[in-house]
């Protein structure tokens, strides 16, 4: 129940903060429903591990610090590895540790460590002490049902998602090869008559590379609901394997939304 409750508090944090920056709403998280787990995990283990330090604010701020820096360190590491993708990256910015961590944001989450201990946490389990203790193996089944169906669809969606990066990075491939092949085939060939000759060795090229351009604009144009989700929700997420298709996908929705804001 904890772990659902500060997970649907980093949610809200998150989107929030993320929405105010971009001027719209964005539905940030690796979920698709309105839960950050990192933050529910984050939050168990400084009620868990740094109680002891509860009556002291500068250890506990300290500790705070470093521990969620550790967590979201390797839960980045982890899913990098898992997924292929780079989901956040603070690169740009100073005092970072491989983009993964940096020192402003673990300055933040040491307050907010201190903030959850000291203030938030109280009150949250004031709240669920007032939920009658026969309801709470029921809800407690009912959202580890739901956590596990969420998971299982944003997974499936990240390898389809990853899938059609890799195909749309193919057919990138595959068009610079082709048109490196007429090209070249144009410098040695200057001649008016060998160019006659040869334009129609070279038609199954162009027809060929029209057929790739079409699949390039189709895999671009045609992203799916949970894959935009996913990269409003992660705008400066990096593919490790298709970084090129990704980049493309999120200039072609970009320009759709151009064309359906209204005109002023």
């Amino acid at each position: 129940m904890l772990f659902a409750v500060y997970s649907l508090l980093g949610w809200i944090c998150e989107s929030t903060c993320c929405s105010i920056q971009a001027k719209k709403f964005i539905n940030r998280g690796f979920l698709n429903g309105p839960f950050c787990p990192i933050y529910g995990v984050g939050a168990l283990l400084i009620i868990k591990l740094l109680a002891p330090f509860s009556a002291n604010i500068i250890v506990l701020y300290l500790a705070s610090l470093f521990l969620t820096s550790i967590l979201e360190y390797f839960t980045g590491f982890a899913m990098e590895k898992l997924f292929h993708a780079k989901w956040w990256d603070y690169s740009h910015r100073r005092w970072n540790i491989h983009g993964r961590v940096c020192l402003g944001n673990s300055l933040i989450f040491g307050v907010m460590g201190v903030v959850v201990m000291r203030v938030v946490h109280p009150f949250v389990m004031n709240i669920l002490e007032r939920i009658p203790s026969f309801l709470i193996p029921f809800l407690a089944a009912g959202l580890a049902v739901y956590f596990i169906g969420d998971t299982i669809v944003t997974v499936h969606t990240i390898l389809d998602f990853n899938k059609k990066m890799a195909e749309l990075q193919k057919v990138l491939d595959e068009i610079r090869e082709k048109s490196h092949v007429l090209l070249e085939e144009k410098k040695r060939n200057m001649e008016l008559a060998i160019e006659s000759r040869l334009s129609a060795d070279r038609k199954p090229y162009t027809e060929y590379l029209e057929k790739l351009r079409q699949k390039q604009a189709a895999l671009e144009q045609n992203s799916k609901l949970l894959h935009r989700r996913l990269m409003n929700a992660f705008p400066t997420m990096k593919s490790l394997r298709a970084n090129e298709s990704l980049a493309r996908m999120r200039a072609a929705l970009q320009e759709r939304r151009k064309k359906w804001r209204p005109k002023r």
